[in-house]
């Protein structure tokens, strides 16, 4: 809650460039949170695993989505409207029903996922994946996997770069989000004082 309220004002302010100024958080921001899709959705999907166990499966995730009410965008609302269609939940994130299943819709959803799988990265990419095909496919649910993997491994591991490694190596090798994590990786290893360096890399090659 406090990482969303943290972000929220600078959502889309800085395309392609850093952000220097200094951010004056204050507690009562915390108020605000729950208007976020960032955590509501997460709740709808919480509650299926709460109420169905964890072999809960991407048409009963979908079947949940499909009646909520509260506002979407991009590929979760993509996603609604092809599970009010009828297209079930283990297809709704499909690119044949989901003009947006490579969008980052999941990926800022899945944390829930390793809160709720201490020390277990392996259940947080079997759990993620359910999920996330609900609204995204391909690099769109390996993002929300790698989030997922990393808040489970960060219970027991305090190094940061393990932390980004658990996670990369929960996704395949040889996808496009994996490929982009390395090189970050590898970057900031190259530049342990200087993220900006790092950041300036990874723009310059994603720009081409």
């Amino acid at each position: 809650m406090v990482g969303v309220t943290y972000g929220a004002p600078t959502e889309f302010g800085f395309l392609q460039k850093t952000n220097d100024q200094p951010r004056d958080w204050k507690p009562e921001e915390l108020a605000g949170a729950l208007d976020q899709d960032d955590l509501y959705v997460e709740m709808t999907f919480s509650d299926v695993m709460d109420r169905l166990g964890v072999n809960a499966t991407s048409d009963d995730y979908g079947e949940a989505f499909k009646n909520s009410k509260y506002q979407l965008w991009h590929a979760n609302l993509s996603a609604r409207r092809a599970l009010l269609r009828g297209v079930k939940g283990s297809m709704s994130g499909n690119p044949k029903y989901n003009l947006h299943s490579n969008d980052i819709d999941f990926q800022i959803e899945s944390d829930f996922i390793g809160l709720m799988t201490p020390g277990m990265p392996v259940a947080a990419q079997r759990f993620a994946g359910r999920v996330g095909r609900v609204m995204n496919y391909g690099d769109g649910v390996y993002g929300g996997i790698f989030i997922a993997a990393m808040y489970s491994s960060a219970y027991f591991e305090s190094d940061p770069r393990k932390v980004v490694e658990a996670g990369v190596a929960a996704i395949p090798a040889g996808s496009t989000y994996a490929h982009v994590i390395n090189d970050v990786l590898g970057w900031s290893k190259e530049n342990p004082a200087n993220w900006k360096k790092t950041w300036q890399l990874l723009e310059d090659k994603g720009s081409r």
